[in-house]
């Protein structure tokens, strides 16, 4: 009768170790699995509002027009933008009856070249400074992103090729 215990003794040690050892390693699997996962989004950053907004509206040159969004804002934008020093002269403006705050981003063959910070209701900013040289006769693609005021986000993305005079 005691050896039949001390068999039993030995099975029930022998499963609490088994048991305990997937245990372990169950957690360390949904800890890896957990850490790969977060690690598969990106972290949204607010941008940060534009250090060179101006408040009312830009002087209009001969290509500045009002374009309505679908999305149902109206944006100021200067559809053939100029070379000016190291950016491009855009004057966009976000009126100030708009629901949303917009930024724009710069792209020239599918490449970020420059960016605007965030303009709020009311605010323009004139340039854009560039990362890579513009010319004259190049074709940009202007992507204006909107986004809901304090929550950022999304209200759409309206993009305009233009070419540089």
């Amino acid at each position: 009768m005691k050896r039949k215990n001390c068999v039993t003794d030995a099975r029930r040690k022998t499963k609490i170790g088994i048991l305990t050892s997937l245990a372990i390693i169950l957690c360390i699997a949904l800890s890896l699995g957990y850490v790969r996962f977060a690690q598969g989004y990106r972290v949204f950053r607010a941008p940060a509002h534009e250090e060179t907004a101006a408040g009312g509206l830009p002087e209009a040159g001969e290509g500045w027009q009002e374009l309505p969004v679908k999305e149902g804002y109206t944006i100021g934008l200067e559809t053939a933008p100029v070379v000016l020093g190291g950016g491009l002269q855009v004057n966009l403006a976000n009126y100030a009856e708009n629901a949303v705050w917009i930024l724009a981003r710069i792209y020239q063959e599918e490449e970020l070249i420059g960016q605007t910070g965030i303009l709020y209701q009311g605010e323009y900013v004139a340039q854009v400074p560039c990362e890579k040289a513009v010319s004259a006769g190049d074709t940009v693609l202007l992507q204006i992103i909107a986004y809901e005021p304090e929550t950022y986000h999304s209200e759409g993305v309206a993009r305009i090729s233009c070419q540089v005079q």
